[in-house]
């Protein structure tokens, strides 16, 4: 067994038996660094800890109708799985709530197959109005992390896509504020980068899993007590974890990425 799973397991019987001292830190972080240049593309990281922004080959994906629903533009993130390719995306639906939809679709121009609902449970009247999905994939696994308004509160949520059906969202923590996110995967391991929801602080968090998202027993300051920190990225390879983020510090600075480099112990 993963080490760091049993001890999960320890701090969680610890935790049951009303023992408060099980506060392991699971990131080993070093010293954050800003990226200059261009700020666009997505982060990645390498078996060495070496970390870039890497721009998609993919062109802009044109995703099927909905019926009973408004496709948000805007909302619309792809990722390329072993076999095919994937989209995640949101549709307002006429109560100006919104339900998250993924799809597969291969070839070229994209034939795409049936959508799949994901979360249906919104009960905003933001319509379009909202952060945008984060996808990943592990083969072709789909794995997403998004924001909403749930009937038990809003918060930050996950789901998956396996062997065709999806699995039932599993909250990753819940806030004041609906708020955007990023999401890396490896193997069983789940890592969700997110705005923090709660207080006047604007910071990234991450959250992680050991158990390909059916709970998140980890969560983790990531960004850097002197930034406003928005629009997290996080990048996943082995225990190399890259986590970023738009930084903003004075009134009168130019907000920079940062990007902040760990390894999960």
């Amino acid at each position: 067994m993963h080490l760091r799973h049993t001890i999960r397991i320890i701090c969680a019987a610890a935790l049951a038996a009303g023992v408060a001292a099980c506060d392991e830190e699971p990131i080993e972080w070093k010293d954050p660094a800003v990226l200059h240049g261009d700020t666009l593309g997505r982060l990645s990281i390498d078996s060495t800890g070496q970390s870039r922004l890497v721009t998609s080959a993919e062109p802009a994906a044109v995703v099927p109708d909905i019926p009973g629903g408004v496709l948000c533009n805007g909302s619309v993130r792809t990722v390329k799985g072993t076999a095919h390719l994937y989209a995640a995306w949101w549709a307002m639906r006429t109560d100006s709530g919104a339900t998250l939809f993924v799809a597969g679709g291969k070839g070229s121009p994209t034939v795409w197959d049936k959508p799949l609902p994901v979360d249906t449970t919104d009960e905003s009247s933001a319509g379009c109005n909202r952060p945008a999905p984060s996808v990943t994939v592990v083969g072709d696994d789909v794995f997403v992390a998004y924001s909403l308004h749930a009937p038990e509160g809003r918060g930050v949520f996950f789901a998956h896509t396996m062997g065709g059906m999806v699995h039932e969202p599993v909250p990753v923590v819940y806030g004041e504020r609906v708020v955007a996110t990023a999401i890396a995967a490896e193997g069983d391991r789940v890592v969700v980068a997110y705005e923090e929801p709660n207080g006047s602080r604007r910071r990234i968090d991450v959250a992680i899993s050991e158990t390909q998202g059916h709970t998140f027993d980890w969560h983790v300051p990531a960004s850097r007590d002197v930034d406003v920190a928005r629009k997290p990225d996080v990048a996943l390879a082995g225990t190399r974890l890259a986590v970023s983020w738009m930084a903003e510090g004075h009134s009168d600075s130019t907000p920079s990425r940062v990007v902040r480099l760990g390894r999960l112990k």
